[in-house]
């Protein structure tokens, strides 16, 4: 399972509102503090989709994870499971 916290703050729901937007995500109402966004296999998100600016994005990991990241750079953000090989 591969899980991202995210801050329950009004900065950080452009992840949350892409999660819902996504159809192998599941989130996980506030507690806390953190949202909780899952999926069985992989989190894929696009920055410029989410309308987030660099700052934000490059700390979008900060209230943690589980997973691996697979890639996480200017735009792109993918974590899979920690037993994919994808």
């Amino acid at each position: 399972m591969v899980r991202i916290f995210v801050p329950d703050i009004p900065e950080f729901m452009p992840l949350i509102n892409g999660a819902l937007k996504v159809g192998n995500c599941t989130v996980r109402e506030p507690e806390n503090g953190y949202w909780r966004i899952e999926s069985a296999d992989q989190i894929h998100f696009e920055r410029r989709a989410l309308g987030l600016g660099p700052a934000l994005w490059n700390s979008a990991l900060t209230g943690g994870f589980c997973g691996r990241i697979l890639e996480y750079g200017r735009d792109t953000m993918r974590i899979v499971n920690e037993v994919s090989e994808s």
